[in-house]
């Protein structure tokens, strides 16, 4: 690996493997100054690498401070269908209801015998014969080789593939099928950091809905690179217009006037459901530095980035240039004195603490020897064998008493840690023991496995995203819903994070409640909905409420 860059030189940037990538990306690294990394024998000179797959294992073990990369190991187990469903229905055995948002999964041909067993149940019902499946395989994308079947001889079974009851009554706009595309950058999961941009895309069928036709793809698939080649793409179609794109602002104005109060509460469930797909991943994921994912929701790895439409450039184009900026990312040259981070904000709660992260290190240590040597980048490499664990339950509370810490570490669902976070206050959270060895035990993390998350969660260019900022731009924090005060790490396993979004979740639906009778619907109402939810949740005004435009 080369030595570190000069300050005067360009932020260069480095696309896949043979130096081609989608166009706006393209455009938006030339708008910020940067340059394309032209390969020689032997040199490493660039800041930022953008795969669209994955990347070997060996590349994380020399990363420098001063380079970047867009995959985060083991970050993709979500974007597999077969093993998203795996996840899911883990998640939904230990934690119950509050992962029901998925139908019912089966992986072919593993569990073809109990699909036909599904089959056969459901016959014995009047409406059986009816009912509708999708069949989708794992690894493929854009729609290619999804079906719609009612009949268990009708289902190819060539490759491996994921079978679901299909949803037959979908939210329908002026007739058409439809789903969101919604952007989300994860800097890290060890912990879990989520922000997801507050603009984003719906896409359309072109051909209206309806159950009597289920061959048409034209109908059922939303797909944007299949609808683009159907003869209907460039109509201008029934209030959708031509093509087949709207914003996420088009689609909240139109259903505001349908739905009032609870079209915000859809929202906030949204928030939550993307929380939720993440955690079910965490525990499985390592820590590693210089590295992030940005996820397509429902959940791709590698969303498309090139310009189709007017609605692709309206929201594409700004959300990479902001997610650069949060990312800590400079607008022209390389040198680690240019690398800083998104400004951290001044946290103002009870104890008006400053939540300011640490400041951007230089090239050298304070011993003066040159950074990146071998010793350490192995120190502060990714673990080739790493082994699934889980984070402590780190943040206790002040009048928790030791004989009820116990009882508090031994709760089962998420309801039952819920409960006790409502009784408890956000600014009463004390800072977690020290452990006393370097070894797991029941759980609970050593301290090297704490410094390995701390080095994680401190970039190379200063950013420490366990105190990551609440918002830039229109990217806005989803989860954490608040940090805590003191400046030690905080530790919280998969189940006291996903009690933290049931709490959220049952707060919205208060809110929701309480109200509905608001009959402003612009942004004045939006400001009452946000103050209520942030008093019942007692996160103080520091807390984002994640909100498409209006």
């Amino acid at each position: 690996m080369s030595k570190d860059m000069d300050n005067d030189e360009p932020f260069v940037y480095r696309l896949n493997d043979n130096g081609t990538g989608p166009s706006l990306l393209v455009k938006v690294c030339a708008e910020r100054g940067w340059r394309i990394y032209q390969a020689s024998p032997g040199e490493e000179k660039w800041n930022l690498w953008w795969r669209s797959s994955a990347f070997p294992a060996t590349c994380y073990k020399t990363l420098e401070d001063w380079q970047f990369m867009n995959h985060i190991p083991k970050g993709g187990s979500i974007c597999r269908k077969d093993s998203l469903s795996r996840l899911l229905r883990c998640m939904r055995r230990i934690y119950g209801p509050i992962y029901d948002f998925s139908p019912p999964c089966f992986h072919l041909p593993l569990e073809y015998a109990k699909l036909v067993s599904e089959f056969s149940k459901l016959r014995r019902c009047d409406e059986g014969a009816n009912v509708v499946w999708i069949h989708k395989p794992v690894a493929q994308s854009q729609g290619r080789g999804i079906f719609l079947f009612r009949s268990i001889c009708e289902l190819r079974c060539g490759t491996s593939a994921v079978v679901q009851r299909y949803i037959e009554r979908p939210l329908l706009m002026a007739g058409y099928k439809f789903d969101l595309r919604l952007y989300v950058c994860v800097p890290g999961y060890r912990p879990l950091t989520a922000y997801m941009y507050a603009e984003g895309l719906a896409r359309f069928g072109t051909d209206k809905y309806t159950l009597s036709d289920i061959h048409n793809p034209y109908r059922h698939l939303t797909n944007s690179s299949l609808n683009k080649t159907g003869p209907r793409y460039s109509e201008c179609k029934e209030r959708i217009g031509s093509g087949c794109k709207w914003t996420l602002k088009q689609v909240r104005r139109a259903l505001i006037g349908r739905w009032g109060a609870v079209e915000w509460l859809v929202w906030q469930k949204i928030r939550a459901l993307v929380t939720l797909t993440l955690l079910a991943q965490a525990a499985g994921t390592p820590p590693t530095r210089n590295c992030f994912e940005f996820y397509g929701f429902d959940v791709n790895l590698s969303p498309a980035l090139q310009a189709d439409c007017e609605a692709d450039v309206t929201v594409k184009q700004p959300m990479l240039h902001e997610l650069f900026d949060l990312l800590g990312l400079p607008m022209r040259h390389t040198g680690l004195s240019y690398l800083q981070g998104p400004p951290t904000p001044h946290i103002m709660s009870c104890s008006s603490e400053d939540e300011s992260g640490a400041s951007s290190t230089g090239s050298r240590s304070s011993s003066g020897h040159k950074r990146g040597g071998r010793s350490q980048r192995r120190r502060r490499a990714m673990p080739l064998n790493c082994v699934t664990l889980q984070p402590p339950v780190a943040e206790k509370y002040n009048d928790v008493s030791t004989n009820n810490l116990s009882q508090l570490n031994s709760y089962k669902s998420s309801s039952d840690i819920s409960e006790r976070l409502d009784s408890q206050s956000a600014t009463s959270i004390a800072s977690p023991p020290e452990p006393v060895d370097e070894t797991w035990r029941g759980g609970y993390a050593t301290a090297a496995s704490r410094r390995r998350m701390m080095n994680a969660c401190m970039w190379g260019n200063g950013v420490r995203w366990d105190k990551g900022v609440n918002r830039v731009g229109q990217w806005i924090r989803i989860y954490p819903h608040m940090h805590s005060n003191d400046e030690q790490l905080s530790f919280e396993d998969v189940r006291e994070s996903v009690a933290h979004v049931s709490k959220l979740l049952r707060a919205a639906r208060e809110v929701t409640r309480e109200c509905r009778n608001v009959k402003s619907r612009d942004s004045t109402r939006d400001a009452v909905f946000e103050d209520s939810l942030r008093k019942k949740l007692a996160y103080g005004p520091h807390f984002e409420v994640w909100l498409p435009p209006f």
